[in-house]
């Protein structure tokens, strides 16, 4: 018998158990290389939101004069129609494919009872989104896929992707099994083929031809819309 104490294993902390268990199933079953696996840490919660006290940046609220607001104007100074949220927190874009039409909706009619607006994401605009946002953000991405100057119009902003939060500097795939006849027609594409979703714009390259672009975008709305850019947590 050993004179050394015994030690449990060390655990990897990249590989756990669980995490070993998933390559172990994903080898049994093959299962596609590239899948949505989950955030790597928890995400953080509402109570996690850290709100800057004005005491030292300006003067603070008169309490019985002023008030304490939470609206936000987009777009004052170049469109000719701002939009106006009742709240500084927004959905952000989600691909009409990896999610479905009567998702879009619920995430239309969610948005305006909060005040605040949804973003159409990647393949284009669906009428199920529209039709149930009072503030609805047309997202502006690499891979142009249903992109209408029609439905740029119809929108209530415009978003251009440079960095995708979810995945940066990788781009996009949407699996072939969600690729209905709907989604298909939408993107132009073939139907149960993966789609790949390119990580960079194909026609400007820097902020010179990015204003270019949005100038483009401008002329496109009649200046009426809000045309912001979006930068994800990316290694530019």
């Amino acid at each position: 018998m050993s004179d050394f104490p015994h030690t449990p294993p060390r655990y990897s902390a990249t590989f756990t158990p669980a995490v070993n268990a998933e390559i172990r199933r994903a080898a049994a079953s093959g299962i596609y290389d590239i899948r949505g696996g989950g955030t790597k840490r928890h995400l953080p919660h509402f109570d996690d939101l850290l709100f800057l006290g004005a005491s030292i940046s300006r003067y603070p609220l008169e309490g019985y004069r002023e008030k304490c607001a939470t609206d936000v104007w987009l777009g004052t100074r170049f469109a000719k129609k701002p939009i106006h949220l009742d709240i500084p927190v927004t959905i952000a874009g989600m691909s009409f494919g990896a999610l479905s039409g009567p998702a879009k909706e619920a995430l239309g009619r969610g948005a305006s009872e909060a005040g605040t607006s949804t973003t159409t994401g990647d393949g284009g605009m669906t009428e199920e989104e529209r039709g149930h946002s009072r503030t609805l953000v047309y997202q502006y991405l690499p891979s142009r896929y249903g992109m209408i100057p029609d439905d740029l119009r119809r929108a209530d902003a415009i978003e251009v992707v440079v960095g995708q939060g979810a995945k940066p500097g990788g781009g996009g795939m949407l699996l072939g099994q969600k690729i209905s006849d709907r989604v298909a027609n939408m993107r132009n594409l073939p139907k149960g083929i993966d789609q790949r979703s390119a990580c960079r714009h194909p026609d400007w390259t820097g902020p010179d031809d990015l204003e270019i672009k949005i100038h483009e975008l401008r002329e496109i709305t009649d200046w009426e819309k809000p045309i912001y850019v979006k930068i994800g947590g990316a290694r530019p």
